[in-house]
């Protein structure tokens, strides 16, 4: 099936994952990671990515959850949203 649909469809293409795109989303993978992050630098990611008036997708959304536990972890100010708190 495989030559059989390259012949008839083309070849196929990848897929696009997309977040590696957005440097906010992997500049906030990368602080939540790290063991000192930068918290205002931090902190100015996240008021950018929470602003956004486009909607995250499904993993951009969960880094931004884990980014705000990340930041809650090192500052103690309440901030973002908590999962499973709705």
């Amino acid at each position: 099936m495989g030559r059989a649909r390259e012949l008839t469809m083309g070849p196929r293409r990848p897929r696009r994952n997309g977040i590696a795109a957005n440097p906010d989303y992997a500049a906030l993978r990368r602080m939540t990671r790290a063991q000192a992050p930068d918290t205002d630098l931090m902190r100015t990611i996240l008021d950018r990515v929470g602003s956004s008036p486009t909607r995250m997708r499904f993993k951009e959304g969960v880094i931004y959850l884990e980014a705000c536990k990340r930041y809650r972890e090192l500052t103690g100010e309440d901030y973002g949203p908590r999962l499973g708190t709705y």
